[in-house]
């Protein structure tokens, strides 16, 4: 039985673990610790103990809040397969945040990071809690407390002999049953508590071995958030399926890092939001296009092909050079890096989702991806634009099929007013859709802004025009008095790089020339420089709320 035979993923990761006992599993980008699926799978058993001496069952939940880590997927794994309820909480929420979630989820038990030690005052903390480093030690010596030190007794007593391939066995779920309750990031207020059952994780998977490699022992980097359920869906949880090694950074992503990690780790796929490749490409590759000598080049026919192939293969070597493709979402990618990503033809595919389907909604191939695009419906998903005219008049994106949630944790009122009763989710995307079934993005419903004229605009259509056309890597387009203002902000970095001073970029001469691009009922008053970047939440979307 392997990932095709079966909808379990419980079952599917059993037979994994087995066929892969010695085999690398998981590791920590920089650090000399690798752990083996028989590591991973002994120290799952350990978890199970000590669920089981603080009288955890299934089908309570157990909350995990740590930055990316082996030991966070391992504790992840534990949890899964003990079928409690999984509360993944991304580390970038304030204290405050942090305590109000848990709080509000109901958690039992949480797995986190030193840092939140004193999360609460002594003696109020309303769960039992532990450090997820000193969790997986597997030594008696480091345990301070009596629950612990009977797991690990329990441990010992049931395998005197040690834990073998054959003593791993995972009960089947049950596709309805709640499997991870996931707080949304935020970029437009509050979270809410998405709840995903076994089945919407048992449709992105079928989803997956359809559409990505699947190879045993393949090479992985994990850079996005595993906590957030792109990342957690397609490179921990199916990864993870397919007996990859999981390569996981732990740092910020920034360039050069990652860089020098691809020539070593040659990754199968690659999943990132578009923001890194952004990074990338205005490092690497625009500032060569942009010489005099190559602007002309790239004029001549024959000569422009032999640019662009040689910066295809620069920068597929760059990334390894063994990826099948590089899969991008959670963000708008700008229209000029994907100009440039078409022309070069690099195999890239952008895709669409969200936390409420587990996460996939739309994706296609990067042979068939359409500039401007973010796919077709996925595998099991109904996707249309509710609109009278598809084609040419945007309306919001709605779906429906087995990735959808259950609903919203102790929040009926959101519940139902995002799915209707006919069952379509509402997903707050605008777009419309071409005649072969590929959807495009205009922007955000609650984005949307409405112009004196009574026009409808996209402030995401101003900022990419920004973006494309100025110095700027950031821009958020608030309206003001029924004006529309350009916020915007470029790093030390790039200014150093371009010996220029930020006091003395003409923002009036930006404006002027960005607003050539920009049609007259979308034309920027003002720009506004910002000395610091935009908050973002952790997928690296702004956090639009909090400018005005």
């Amino acid at each position: 039985m392997g990932i095709k035979d079966s909808k379990s993923i419980l079952k599917c990761l059993e037979e994994t673990i087995r066929e892969q006992w010695d085999c690398d599993a998981l590791t920590d980008y920089g650090t000399d610790e690798t752990f083996k699926y028989r590591d991973v799978a002994v120290r799952i058993c350990y978890l199970h103990m000590l669920f089981e001496s603080l009288g955890i069952k299934p089908g309570d939940k157990v909350a995990l809040c740590s930055k990316n880590s082996s030991n966070w997927a391992i504790a992840m794994l534990a949890v899964l397969t003990y079928r409690a309820v999984a509360v993944p909480l991304l580390p970038d929420y304030s204290n405050e945040q942090l305590r109000m979630l848990c709080e509000h989820c109901d958690a039992k038990f949480m797995i986190a990071s030193h840092r939140l030690a004193n999360l609460w005052p002594e003696g109020q903390c309303p769960m039992y809690m532990i450090d997820v480093e000193d969790l997986l030690a597997m030594t008696p010596s480091v345990f301070t407390d009596d629950v612990e030190d009977k797991a690990y007794n329990l441990f010992a007593q049931r395998y005197p002999n040690g834990y073998t391939a054959n003593d791993v066995h995972y009960e089947a779920e049950q596709p309805e049953d709640l499997m991870i309750l996931s707080y949304t990031s935020g970029s437009t207020g509050n979270p809410k508590g998405v709840m995903l059952p076994w089945r919407s994780l048992e449709s992105n998977m079928q989803f997956a071995v359809n559409a990505l490699p699947n190879e045993r022992g393949m090479n992985l980097f994990l850079i996005l958030p595993m906590a957030h359920m792109f990342g957690f869906a397609f490179d921990f949880l199916y990864g993870l399926i397919c007996g990859a090694h999981l390569y996981i950074l732990k740092k910020v992503p920034a360039p050069k890092v990652m860089l020098n990690a691809f020539t070593t780790i040659k990754p199968r796929y690659f999943l990132c939001v578009p923001l890194v490749m952004e990074k990338i490409i205005r490092l690497r590759v625009i500032p060569q296009m942009k010489r005099p000598f190559v602007k002309v080049m790239l004029k001549v026919p024959g000569i422009r092909n032999l640019i662009c192939r040689k910066i295809r293969k620069q920068l597929t070597e760059a990334l390894g050079g063994n990826f099948y493709e590089v899969i991008m979402g959670g963000a708008p990618l700008s229209k000029e890096v994907e100009r440039i990503l078409r022309m070069v033809g690099f195999r890239y595919t952008i895709g669409y989702g969200m936390t409420e389907c587990g996460p996939i909604i739309t994706y296609s191939d990067w042979k068939e991806h359409r500039q401007g695009s973010c796919g077709k419906a996925a595998l099991n998903m109904e996707v249309k634009v509710d609109s009278p005219d598809p084609r040419n008049i945007p309306g919001e994106i709605i779906t429906k099929g087995p990735n959808m949630m259950l609903g919203y944790y102790k929040n009926e009122d959101a519940t139902n007013s995002t799915i209707d009763e006919n069952g379509w989710l509402h997903t707050g995307d605008l777009a419309v859709m071409d005649k072969d079934g590929f959807f495009y993005i205009l922007g955000r419903k609650k984005n949307m802004l409405l112009g004196s004229n009574g026009q409808n605009i996209y402030p995401e259509e101003a900022e990419d025009q920004v973006v494309t056309h100025s110095i700027f890597e950031e821009c958020v387009v608030v309206q003001r008095e029924g004006k529309l203002v350009g916020l915007v902000y470029v790093s030390d970095v790039l200014l150093q790089k371009l010996g220029k001073n930020r006091d003395e970029l003409d923002l009036e001469a930006i404006r002027n020339k960005v607003n050539e691009h920009l049609p007259r009922y979308c034309q920027l008053s003002a720009l506004e420089q910002r000395d610091e970047e935009f908050v973002k939440t952790p997928k690296k979307s702004i956090r639009r709320f909090l400018y005005k």
